[in-house]
C-alpha cells in the first residue's frame, strides 16, 4: 500500500497494489473533480510535489520534478512510491462543499442585556447543507472574522445564530447594526469538524462556554431529531446565572427526553472571569463520569477552557479521537 498525502489539506489516503490514485480516493469516499476516467477529460489532474507514478496506459514514469508532474492525470496514476499531491478541489469522507448564497435577514430579537437571536431564511429552492454543530461565516463590510455557530439543527432554510454583542465589542456591535439595516447578508458556509457528520454510539457529553451553547443547542437538537438513546450529558457554564439566557430551554429538554441531563454551572459573581472557574467546571463533569473510554465529548469555548476541559477528562479514560472542539483547528497546541 502507497500512501498518499494531500496538499495543502494535510488529508491522506492509501493507494492498493495496480490502483490509481482516483480509483483509491473514490474507495474511500474523497470526492474530486472527474469525469472520463481514462485521461481523456484531464479533469482530474494535480501537482505531483514528492515520489513518483506509473501512468496506466501510457507506460510512463513521472517523477516529482519532471515534465508533467504538474498535471498529473490522478485516473491514470498508479503511485509507485508515497506521494505528495497538491489538489485544491478535494473534499474527505463526510465533508460539505464551501457555499456562497445571500440570506433575508428575519428576525432579531434580544435573549439577554448582551446576546441577541437572529434568524436568518435561505432563498426557496437553494438547499441548506450543513452538520449540526458547523459553523458560517457573515460576510459584512468592514468587519473580519464574522463567525457564528449555526444554533439549530439542519433540515429547513432557517440559520439560528446567537450573536453577543456587549457594548465593548466592536466588531459584534458592527455585525448587529448591519443586519438591522439591511434587508439580506451574504453567508457562507459550513465550516469546522467538530460536528455530527457520522453516526455515533455511546454516552455523550456536550460542554459550553457563554454563547457556546449555539454550537452545542444544535448537536442536540439532532440527536433528538434521530431519537437517540445513549445518555447525553449536557454543561453550560456562564459567569452568572443571568447570562445563561437560555437556561429554560435544556431545563425542557431535560423533561422531555429521558436520556438528557442538564447540568448549569455558574459562578454567580458579576466581576468573576469565566477562565477562573475551569477546575469547577472539570470537576463537576468529574464527578458524574468514571469512565469515558466509549463517551463522545463536544465542547464549545474558548482555548483555556477546551484544553482544561481535555487534560482534566484524559484521565478518565477519554479517547483522543472522541473529542470535539472547533478550538483543535483554529487554536492548536504547539
Amino acid at each position: 500500500m502507497k500512501q498518499i498525502l494531500i496538499h495543502p489539506r494535510g488529508l491522506r489516503f492509501q493507494v492498493a497494489p495496480g490502483e490509481t490514485i482516483l480509483e483509491a480516493a473514490i474507495r474511500q469516499q474523497y470526492a474530486l473533480p472527474h469525469s472520463c476516467d481514462n485521461g481523456v477529460c484531464e479533469v482530474c489532474s494535480g501537482k505531483l510535489l514528492a515520489g513518483h507514478c506509473h501512468l496506466r496506459n501510457r507506460q510512463q514514469l513521472i517523477e516529482a520534478g519532471q515534465e508533467g508532474a504538474d498535471y498529473l492525470l490522478l485516473c491514470l496514476a498508479e503511485p509507485q512510491s508515497d506521494c505528495t499531491i497538491e489538489i485544491h478541489n478535494i473534499l474527505a469522507p463526510g465533508e460539505l462543499p464551501l457555499r456562497r448564497l445571500a440570506c433575508q435577514v428575519q428576525h432579531i430579537e434580544a435573549l439577554s442585556a448582551d446576546v441577541y437571536r437572529v434568524r436568518l431564511l435561505a432563498p426557496a429552492g437553494r438547499k441548506l447543507e450543513y452538520y449540526a454543530g458547523q459553523y458560517l461565516a457573515l460576510q459584512i463590510p468592514g468587519v473580519e472574522g464574522a463567525y457564528f455557530s449555526i444554533a439549530n439543527a439542519p433540515g429547513s432554510r432557517e440559520l439560528e445564530l446567537h450573536v453577543d454583542a456587549p457594548p465593548d465589542r466592536g466588531n459584534a456591535r458592527e455585525v448587529l447594526r448591519y443586519l438591522r439595516e439591511n434587508p439580506t447578508v451574504k453567508v457562507e458556509l459550513p465550516f469546522g469538524k467538530a460536528c455530527l457528520s457520522k453516526p455515533l454510539s455511546g454516552p455523550v457529553i456536550l460542554v459550553a462556554a457563554g454563547t457556546g451553547f449555539a454550537q452545542i443547542k444544535s448537536i442536540a437538537e439532532q440527536l433528538f431529531a434521530q431519537n437517540y438513546a445513549d445518555p447525553i450529558h449536557l454543561y453550560w457554564g456562564t459567569r452568572t446565572l443571568a447570562e445563561m439566557y437560555q437556561k429554560e430551554l435544556p431545563e425542557q429538554w431535560q423533561l422531555e427526553h429521558k436520556n438528557l441531563f442538564f447540568i448549569p454551572i455558574a459562578a454567580d459573581k458579576a466581576d468573576s472571569e469565566w477562565q477562573g472557574h475551569h477546575e469547577e467546571l472539570c470537576s463537576a463533569i468529574s464527578s458524574r463520569h468514571d469512565n469515558l473510554g466509549n463517551t463522545h465529548l463536544f465542547v464549545s469555548g474558548s482555548p483555556t477552557m477546551v484544553y482544561s476541559i481535555y487534560d482534566c477528562l484524559a484521565e478518565k479514560g477519554l479517547r483522543e479521537e472522541n473529542f470535539y472542539s472547533d478550538v483543535l483547528e483554529y487554536a492548536p497546541r504547539g
